[in-house]
């Protein structure tokens, strides 16, 4: 891995798309939520003026996409000022692309998948109304995703009860468990992204800082990481967070701003 600081005009000369995670690298990290019964609250914090400038600014050189675990409904509010034009939104770890209007998934789910996150979701909620460490579910179309105080082993093992064949991943990232097809993920979404703007993968860059992140960074040719120590990447920014915003500075440097 490299520095954020070594990244040259050169290596960016043929990027057109450059994207972003969101939780802890373009929006402080953290999720206040409680559930009971039918009564759901969700805190989360916003996307701050500079950085959306920035985003803004990026837009007269890439396309800029959001990609994220969470719902596109979600990521199409907070970040509706950048939309629509020459920036999308990937939600769910890849099951969903927005852009410019149009809501696209980017695979249909099996039968086996369908009914697996069926049984997973009746348990979880079970588990969720006896266990004091179960702070609610995040709203999501296929994505499960259950906020908790901390890591509760306990789920890991549902997973594994119903998931005969193997296809889930079940990843905790300090605050939530994010439980879906092993198919579905960041880096897929981008791919997907890519043929539809029809541009190849080889000209895109990628931003994040943990697990869900990976097949992303990866897929991207150009992969960088806020959080080297989870995440292994071609290039690295240390510093204090939020660390999308220091690749902002460094493209916007980079193309003469």
């Amino acid at each position: 891995m490299k520095p954020l600081s070594e990244l040259t005009l050169q290596d960016i000369k043929d990027i057109k798309v450059v994207c972003f995670d969101v939780d802890g690298v373009t929006i402080k990290k953290g999720t206040e939520i409680s559930e009971k019964g039918t009564e759901l609250r969700i805190k989360t914090s916003p996307l701050e003026d500079r950085i959306l400038d920035k985003m803004l600014r990026l837009k007269k050189y890439f396309h800029i996409t959001i990609n994220s675990g969470r719902s596109t409904m979600y990521l199409t509010k907070v970040f509706q000022n950048i939309l629509w034009g020459n920036a999308s939104v990937i939600g769910e770890i890849g099951i969903f692309i927005v852009k410019d209007g149009e809501l696209k998934q980017t695979d249909v789910f099996s039968d086996y998948e369908l009914d697996t996150l069926r049984k997973i979701t009746i348990d979880l909620q079970k588990l969720a109304t006896e266990n004091e460490k179960a702070r609610g579910f995040e709203p999501k179309q296929f994505l499960i995703t259950l906020h908790c105080f901390e890591a509760i082993p306990d789920i890991d093992e549902i997973v594994k009860k119903h998931d005969t064949k193997n296809e889930f991943y079940c990843w905790w990232n300090g605050e939530a468990y994010d439980i879906a097809p092993h198919r579905f993920n960041k880096g897929v979404g981008l791919k997907k992204l890519a043929e539809h703007l029809g541009i190849d993968i080889s000209q895109t860059m990628a931003v994040g800082n943990g697990i869900n992140d990976k097949d992303m960074t990866d897929a991207a040719d150009i992969g960088v990481t806020t959080d080297k120590e989870s995440l292994q990447s071609d290039f690295y920014i240390d510093g204090e967070h939020l660390g999308g915003e220091y690749l902002m500075d460094k493209l916007l440097e980079l193309k003469g701003e």
